[in-house]
């Protein structure tokens, strides 16, 4: 089990350094080490994830007026970091190790969203954000991603309501016992995170929870498989 210290901005005040800023920092100090120059506005959004210019405008704003930054308005290529930072803190809930015993090393996961633990939901696959995890607990940054639990039917396994599952994205079938994040083609896309289980030609999506029962998965489609689930605390 992992728990992030990141503060949520649901329900509070939005901090100044958001993962995704940090991730700004970041991809502004590495461009500028390795052209000589600084980035455009459409290099950060390339670099962050995010698709609009206009986002990286208002982020920008934010982090100019903590004195992170320092850019002329209207001109391209003028951004400069005033104050590195260093990444979100993340602690892990193994022999009371902190994310400083780790080393420093991370890799950022995109935030993709939520998933439904429980009855199936729309899975809102748009990046919301970046969280730094220590890379000896989810390995190689390749492929993933992170997703919010709504519902309670994994509360067998320890996945409540609220937390986030980290997956890497499959690609090849999933094993029995693998819990995975797998969408359903009915009305519309949804998606539910649920263990994978085979037996004969049948696939079904099982909850760790009574009251709630399995669910025919012949025509799932699985996006990922659960390698970590984090807890805001």
């Amino acid at each position: 089990m992992m728990t992030s210290a990141k503060h949520s901005s649901r329900g509070g005040r939005h901090p100044v350094l958001t993962p995704r800023r940090r991730r700004m920092v970041q991809v502004i100090e590495d461009y500028l080490r390795e052209h000589g120059c600084s980035p455009t506005n459409r290099e950060i959004a390339d670099g962050v994830g995010l698709a609009s210019v206009s986002s990286v405008s208002y982020h920008l704003q934010a982090l100019k007026a903590a004195g992170i930054v320092t850019y002329e308005d209207g001109c391209p290529r003028t951004v400069r970091v005033l104050r590195p930072v260093q990444p979100a803190s993340v602690t892990r809930e193994v022999s009371g190790r902190t994310g400083a015993d780790l080393g420093g090393t991370v890799v950022w996961v995109p935030v993709a969203g939520r998933i439904a633990a429980g009855g199936p939901i729309t899975a809102e696959q748009s990046i919301e954000d970046y969280l730094p995890l220590p890379k000896e607990v989810v390995g190689s940054e390749e492929g993933l991603f992170i997703l919010e639990v709504v519902g309670d039917s994994m509360i067998g396994v320890g996945i409540f309501p609220g937390d986030w599952v980290v997956l890497r994205q499959l690609f090849q079938p999933p094993q029995n016992g693998d819990i995975v994040a797998a969408t359903i083609n009915g009305a519309e896309l949804e998606g539910t995170v649920k263990t994978y289980k085979k037996v004969g030609r049948q696939v079904w999506l099982m909850p760790h929870n009574p009251a709630h029962t399995p669910i025919p998965g012949g025509k799932a489609k699985f996006d990922g498989k659960v390698v970590a689930v984090l807890r805001r605390v």
